[in-house]
């Protein structure tokens, strides 16, 4: 009585350490992870090494197995080909079969776009998309950091979304790293030239990243080029105004001038601007004529 007790007892410990030891190999598939094409997955049947196997599951999704020949393995969570194998082993091959199945390796995922080294990676678990870019070499100085698009297959729909670096993966997911869209500063802004674009971008917060207006600027005159499938139009915007990527916006100056006539050589209209003095608008005007009374 007492060996058989002990029998049992080790037979419990002995399958408790086999599950055990599955799982700190593979650390369990993601929740709700369904097998697929390229996955290796391995069969353990306590007490039983002829029907402990470890395969890569075909490109149809097919696995094959001892005794029970080729398996339909693809699109079965691990619990479901448990429970299947159990029952067809237990149907005339082996007595209360104890059937344990894991994942060793899982199939890849891909990243595709502005990132150094583009292709397939071997998943693992607790991949993020973080990592997947630091597999991938690193951002390519053109990736816009911060707009990365994952493609997913769920239950045979495909699914598109944004996602932030933190996103966790699943195998087969694919990656695309987008380039940095820009937008143009020009005219009276302290600093012109080339920024990157950011979504809900007014033309307010456009310009101070530019530094700001100028002194010359002209407040109100705002216009931006923006190229369209009919061509480029310029158009007039006002402060809360959205950018989009590629807009050229420009901001105007004041049309203000100061007028010089008489005695000076070349008479006229000549731009104003705040620091002007009597002085140097007459050197605009080119100087006083001979004839010019200077204490006037």
């Amino acid at each position: 009585m007492e060996t058989r007790v002990i029998l049992c007892w080790l037979s419990i410990v002995l399958t408790v350490l086999m599950a055990l030891h599955a799982a700190a190999e593979t650390q369990g598939p993601p929740s709700g992870y369904r097998i697929g094409p390229n996955d290796v997955v391995r069969i353990q049947v306590f007490g039983e090494d002829d029907l402990t196997v470890e395969g890569r599951v075909s490109g149809d999704g097919k696995l094959d197995y001892p005794l029970l020949g080729v398996l339909q393995v693809g699109g079965k969570t691990t619990q479901d080909l448990q429970l299947i194998l159990t029952k067809r082993l237990a149907a005339g091959y082996v007595r209360s079969p104890k059937v344990t199945v894991s994942i060793v390796r899982h199939r890849n995922v891909y990243i595709s776009g502005e990132v150094k080294a583009p292709g397939g990676f071997p998943f693992e678990d607790g991949l993020t998309a973080q990592k997947a870019v630091t597999m991938a070499g690193g951002f390519t100085d053109k990736a816009a950091r911060n707009s990365l698009t994952i493609t997913r297959h769920t239950e045979g729909r495909e699914q598109n979304f944004n996602a932030p670096l933190t996103a966790p993966l699943l195998p087969d997911d694919v990656i695309v790293v987008a380039q940095l869209q820009k937008f143009y500063l020009m005219g009276e802004v302290v600093r012109p030239g080339p920024y990157p674009f950011e979504e809900q971008l007014t033309a307010k917060k456009a310009v101070s990243f530019g530094g700001g207006f100028t002194d010359k600027a002209d407040k109100k005159s705002l216009k931006v080029t923006r190229v369209t499938e009919s061509g480029a139009q310029t158009i007039r915007i006002g402060w809360d105004d959205l950018i989009l990527p590629n807009d050229i916006l420009a901001i105007g100056s004041h049309n203000y001038k100061v007028y010089i006539s008489g005695e000076v050589k070349t008479p006229g209209a000549y731009p104003y601007s705040d620091n002007i003095s009597l002085q140097k608008a007459l050197t605009l005007a080119g100087g006083v004529t001979e004839k010019a009374d200077r204490q006037a």
